[in-house]
């Protein structure tokens, strides 16, 4: 994978230009809104427009991110490409402008419009008052659990509803045909009951083709990890699948099944009877490094939304041109078939890819997801920014 990198000079130039227009804007604002500017007290002007004015601004305006996306320059700046962004060469944290941190907390803090840009904020008592990252050092020497967590980092964040979202719009596109993708808040569970509804009316309409059942997850309420279920269904037979295929992505190797297997076990057994588990067949991805307590915090692995979104949009693409595959081939040659279909984490010669590089191609899935929602609320502004064409 080739990645042009954004370097640091042109970053920081670019960062310091959103920071001054920012700056005008609030100044704008302030003089249209003396009565508003709650947090200023006896600063001065231009220290309360560096201090406090963005805090104002979020407490007494609807909508405030929309409002500041209505802007061109802050909206073209906050959704712009990752080429356009210096990461971190250890941590791979982004290069943000101070105030556009400051956006990111805020809007996450405050709950305007449940706004929450992917990964790019963090916890609101990781916060100062101004809305900037607190210092790791400012933390209570006794909170351990607090200094230490994956939340500090950009590449080690858990994903909030906007990425589950995200993928769940574009897989859905898939379903045609015999292909169904189940992609829905819930638990496995769930999705399994659905399997066994879709099928029963699908026999009581009088289909006879064989279905293909896409299921993107959360494991259970005791394991709520995401994962993958390719369950293949006879309309005739809509209370026992004719093969049931799953993936997960912790990193090890088949025939080992991953830790939360029985999870998989005990949601396919409430649906399908105790018989179900000798059908289950294991087509895991080695891709999900095991998080171990005291490691950096910048390489805990909470990717699995992409890892699992990668599996479905594989299984997806062997159901549409090799579904022979999936209803008479061995497990071990569907599983190599997934590679094929899977380039952010396997090479051309279906080797995984360096630990480094999935790591860099999960970090631009971040960011993209973050692109991704602010253009969609530009977009529902109803707004033209002629965003630059970006490949």
């Amino acid at each position: 994978m080739v990645v042009r990198i954004c370097d640091i000079e042109k970053a920081e130039k670019t960062n310091l230009r959103f920071d001054k227009e920012v700056h005008k804007f609030l100044r704008n604002w302030v003089l249209k809104h003396r009565d508003k500017t709650l947090l200023q007290f006896d600063q001065s002007l231009e220290d309360y427009l560096l201090n406090d004015a963005l805090r104002d601004f979020f407490l007494n305006t609807a909508h405030p991110v929309q409002k500041l996306l209505k802007h061109r320059f802050i909206a073209r700046h906050l959704g712009r490409h990752s080429k356009r962004v210096y990461f971190d060469p250890i941590n791979g944290d982004p290069l943000l402008a101070l105030t556009e941190q400051r956006i990111y907390n805020l809007a996450r803090r405050m709950d305007s419009e449940k706004m929450h840009i992917p990964f790019r904020s963090v916890h609101p008592n990781k916060q100062t008052e101004a809305g900037d990252t607190a210092d790791i050092n400012t933390y209570p020497l006794e909170s351990q659990e607090i200094r230490y967590n994956s939340g500090n980092h950009f590449t080690s964040r858990p994903a909030n509803g906007n990425v589950f979202d995200e993928n769940s719009k574009r897989c859905v596109l898939k379903s045609k045909d015999c292909l169904h993708v189940l992609f829905k808040r819930g638990f496995l569970e769930d999705r399994l009951q659905d399997v066994k509804i879709l099928t029963t009316a699908l026999c009581e309409a009088g289909e006879t083709q064989t279905q293909f059942f896409l299921i993107y997850s959360r494991h259970s309420p005791e394991e709520g990890h995401f994962g993958v279920s390719l369950v293949i269904m006879e309309p005739a037979n809509p209370n026992f699948p004719k093969r049931i295929l799953i993936c997960d992505t912790l990193l090890k190797e088949l025939p080992h099944h991953p830790r939360w297997w029985n999870h998989f076990i005990a949601e396919y057994t409430a649906v399908f009877g105790c018989v179900v588990a000798e059908t289950i067949e294991d087509l895991s991805h080695p891709l999900q490094k095991v998080n171990i307590k005291g490691d950096n915090p910048y390489r805990h692995d909470w990717d699995c939304p992409y890892y699992a979104a990668s599996m479905a949009d594989a299984l997806a693409g062997i159901v549409k041109n090799n579904p022979n595959l999936l209803l008479n081939g061995k497990a071990t040659d569907i599983h190599n078939g997934m590679k094929d279909l899977m380039p952010h984490y396997y090479k051309p010669n279906r080797e995984i890819k360096d630990r480094k590089d999935i790591q860099q191609s999960n970090r631009l899935r971040r960011w993209k997801s973050g692109r991704e929602l602010i253009h969609l609320l530009v977009s529902l502004q109803d707004i033209n920014l002629q965003w630059p064409h970006q490949a």
